[in-house]
């Protein structure tokens, strides 16, 4: 009787446990995913596995409490295109979890850095430091470092629809961060290397803030500079006008000047042809002259043999005039002609004589002009070619301060821009330098992007712990393990399985009915 009564005592006992189970059931989350084809699953532990869009091995992966055991969100790259994940459901509680894409980025990048320089505070002043230009180029370099394909190992609503999530990544992003960095420095230095020929090699940090201010210094010359070669330039334009003014005046005089010996040239071409004329007929003349004077001197000699016969004659005469008086009128009369004709040549050789000389004086009055138009027409020629000399020296001078100007023009644009873009580069080398010199360790997670309770959420951490495994692939990976929960979350106690459950109650049962029992029978 006494046993028949404790066992009915046990199973009314065990009874009311199982009652009050029944009576409060556990509400199981419930997932679904939304591109299967972007999700791969690791099984835990340094031997696991990887499952590509299975969604159970995904849902154990995230409720197994074994962060070790995990889901990517978008496996195929580093970078997203677009948010791939799943919802999780609880009651009245729901939330998204995706990959983060590259405009995800732009609502959060400016927080997530502010948090890493809380978190790492060496690199505060580095960031502090960075021209507003440099900071633009990493926060929109961010998207590119692959972060935005988490890797969850757990999933947890709280009792008021918080939601924890367990962040798996590496326990020190330092060497990948450094590796990316040096990545970003070589990149840059190829985009930019044109612009500085004289840098045949990668600039060290110290050459490069040695040569920003060296071109800082050339920028803040070259308004000077272009002031100086434009009044240098001004000035020369005025001479270029007054020598091209003058040349024009020589240019006018050469013309003149070569149309007046043109008329000299053909004047001394007609006066020549008149001498020529002239010349001939003093030469035939001449020769007229000279058979004249050899017929006055024939003539004469006659004469003179005739007037010795006239005395001779006439001294006859007185005995025989008739005869001899007869001849000697015959001979007065040839020499009267004779002297006639030298009297007429005569005339004539001094009448070409006197426009011999004429013509001869003409000729060299011409002559004596022409030479002086020559002469001057030279001195202007020779003034024409140095003006010419001149105006193209000063055209010369001015198309290189031309050149000049518009070099300096050039570098006044571009060299603000090499200004910058070395100052981001100087930048980026800091960064490197003080990565270099940070002798701890920087844990980052990747992020995940989390809509949940009509809010959206970055989900993200800077404080690891280590997770005692790496991934199976690589032996690197999954070496830490990040919490994130939404603010306000509400942690909790283990809760048994409802089995558990069972059996404690069962069992408590059991042993509150022993001890009543015992004082009964006692």
């Amino acid at each position: 009787m006494k046993r028949t009564f404790q066992t009915l005592v046990i199973g009314a006992s065990m009874a009311v446990g199982v009652s009050a189970i029944a009576s409060n059931p556990a509400q199981a989350t419930t997932f679904s995913f939304n591109d299967t084809n972007e999700i791969k699953t690791y099984t835990g532990g340094s031997n696991g596995q990887f499952i590509t869009g299975d969604t159970t091995a995904a849902i154990k992966a995230l409720t197994d409490k074994d962060a070790s055991s995990n889901v990517e969100l978008w496996h195929s790259t580093e970078n997203p295109t677009s948010n791939v994940g799943f919802t999780a459901t609880k009651g009245k509680y729901n939330a998204t979890v995706t990959s983060v894409t590259a405009e995800d980025w732009k609502s959060f990048s400016s927080q997530w850095v502010g948090d890493l320089l809380n978190t790492y505070t060496p690199f505060q002043s580095v960031w502090n430091g960075f021209s507003a230009d440099t900071k633009s180029l990493v926060t929109n370099y961010l998207p590119s470092l692959g972060m935005g394909d988490p890797n969850i190992g757990g999933f947890k609503f709280d009792k008021n629809g918080g939601v924890e999530l367990k962040l798996v990544g590496h326990l020190d992003v330092k060497s990948k961060l450094a590796s990316t960095i040096s990545l970003q420095v070589n990149s840059t230095w190829d985009s930019m290397k044109s612009k500085f020929p004289q840098q045949t090699t990668l600039p060290t940090l110290s050459e490069v803030e040695t040569l920003i201010p060296q071109l800082q210094t050339q920028l803040d010359a070259i308004p000077g500079q272009i002031t100086t070669a434009q009044t240098q330039l001004n000035t020369v334009n005025g001479q270029i006008t007054t020598a091209q003014n003058e040349l024009n005046t020589v240019n006018g005089q050469i013309t003149t000047a070569q149309n007046q010996l043109n008329t000299v040239n053909g004047n001394i071409t007609t006066t020549q042809n008149q001498l020529n004329t002239v010349n001939g007929q003093i030469t035939t003349t001449q020769n007229q002259l000279n058979t004249v004077n050899g017929q006055i001197t024939t003539t004469q000699n006659q004469l003179n043999t005739v007037n010795g016969n006239i005395t001779t004659t006439q001294n006859q005469i007185k005995a025989t005039p008739i005869s001899n008086t007869k001849q000697l009128q015959t001979l007065t009369s040839q020499l009267n002609t004779l002297n006639t004709q030298k009297t007429d040549l005569t005339s004539q050789l001094s009448t070409l004589n006197t426009t011999k000389t004429q013509l001869t004086s003409g000729l060299n009055t011409l002559n004596t002009t022409k030479t002086q138009l020559t002469s001057g027409l030279n001195t202007l020629n020779t003034t024409k070619t140095q003006l010419t000399s001149g105006l193209n020296t000063l055209n010369t001078a001015k198309t290189q301060l031309t050149s000049g100007i518009n070099t300096l023009e050039t570098a006044k644009t571009q060299l603000p821009e090499q200004i910058s873009k070395l100052t981001s580069f100087k930048d980026i080398l800091s960064l490197q330098d003080a990565l270099k010199k940070y002798e701890g360790e920087i844990g980052a997670s990747e992020i995940a992007k989390v809509v949940t309770g009509g809010k959206t959420y970055y989900a993200y951490s800077f404080n690891s712990i280590a997770s005692g495994i790496t991934a199976s692939d690589d032996g690197v990976s999954y070496s830490a393990i990040y919490n994130w929960q939404t603010p306000g979350y509400v942690s909790s106690t283990s809760v048994p399985e409802p089995s558990v459950v069972l059996g404690m109650l069962g069992i408590a049962g059991i042993v509150a009915t022993q001890r009543k029992l015992k004082k009964v029978s006692g």
